[in-house]
């Protein structure tokens, strides 16, 4: 199963150098770890390149399991997509979430 995403962990760079970026958004009312722990449509910091054309962008959690919601959206959890590029990279090291 895979880990708990939440704020704070990092969302991996894609593409043209588009760094890894840091989870800033988050439940207000579920915590893994002490962390407000992340849910489809949930936001990224933005991230840019500078060697690049592609302008900075904001980023959020495009996915999330199947079968737990928090707050009625999909859990986020490590290796889930981010709409822009890139996954959900680390998360909690002691819970995981189903599919």
């Amino acid at each position: 199963m895979p880990e708990a995403h939440r704020q704070g962990d990092t969302g991996s760079g894609h593409a043209c150098h588009f760094p890894p970026s840091a989870a800033t958004g988050g439940s207000p009312s579920v915590f893994v770890n002490g962390e407000p722990l992340m849910s489809a449509g949930d936001a990224y910091a933005p991230h840019g390149c500078s060697s690049c054309p592609e302008p900075t962008h904001g980023r959020s959690l495009a996915a999330g399991s199947g079968s737990v919601l928090v707050n009625g959206k999909p859990a986020g959890r490590v290796g889930d997509a981010i709409d822009c590029g890139g996954t959900a990279e680390n998360g909690s090291e002691n819970v995981a979430i189903g599919d």
